[in-house]
């Protein structure tokens, strides 16, 4: 009898102990799992601020623009105050004239990049915000003067996407591209990066 219940207890002692057990195991695990939602989701809200703590570094102010829903909520794309905005980029046009490298770092100051021209409405767009009287300076170029175009981030520019004034490019000296209005109308043409001209900065929209 005393056996039985000596057996009975040890039983119960490690029912209670494997039931401890599994208690505190998931325990841990849903910590586990709230941290890291917890983490996951910190991580997904604070990119868009953080890109607009960098923004805020190069611009004073920023303007957002309702742009339909993503799931259930709205979604808000901003650009700085007085940049253009068009599909998932916002664009600033210069006033003043520089050669193509300080242009470029003009624009990386300001956050962005020469404009990379990538659709054929990207294109349309962005020659109703320009004066037919200046050229601007684009983010293609020729590094070697072999004919092999290249746009600022490094992609080959696309037979699909290219608006070359006709018989341009012409010369393998002029190894960087602009936008122009001649008398067929906008085109692109190459010039010789020391030139002057006022340019086309880009960047990427930030989404709240």
């Amino acid at each position: 009898m005393v056996q039985e219940r000596q057996a009975q207890g040890k039983g119960v002692y490690w029912s209670l102990r494997l039931w401890s057990a599994a208690m505190v195991s998931f325990l841990l695990l849903s910590a586990c799992f709230v941290l890291s939602c917890v983490v996951t989701y910190r991580f997904v809200m604070d990119k868009p601020y953080t890109r607009l703590s960098e923004l805020h570094t190069y611009h004073s102010s920023l303007s957002c623009f309702s742009e339909g829903t993503w799931v259930s909520e709205k979604v808000w794309g901003c650009c700085p105050s007085h940049w253009k905005s068009f599909g998932s980029s916002c664009y600033h046009i210069s006033t003043d004239k520089n050669i193509w490298n300080i242009s470029e770092q003009k624009c990386i100051k300001m956050g962005a990049h020469l404009v990379v021209i990538n659709t054929e409405a990207e294109q349309s767009f962005i020659i109703q915000q320009l004066n037919t009287s200046i050229t601007y300076f684009l983010g293609l170029s020729d590094p070697q003067g072999n004919n092999k175009w290249q746009w600022i981030d490094n992609t080959p520019c696309s037979q699909n996407v290219r608006f070359w004034h006709l018989d341009e490019p012409n010369l393998p000296e002029e190894r960087c591209a602009s936008v122009v209005h001649w008398g067929t109308g906008w085109g692109w043409n190459d010039v010789f990066c020391e030139s002057k001209y006022n340019s086309i900065c880009e960047m990427k929209k930030t989404y709240l």
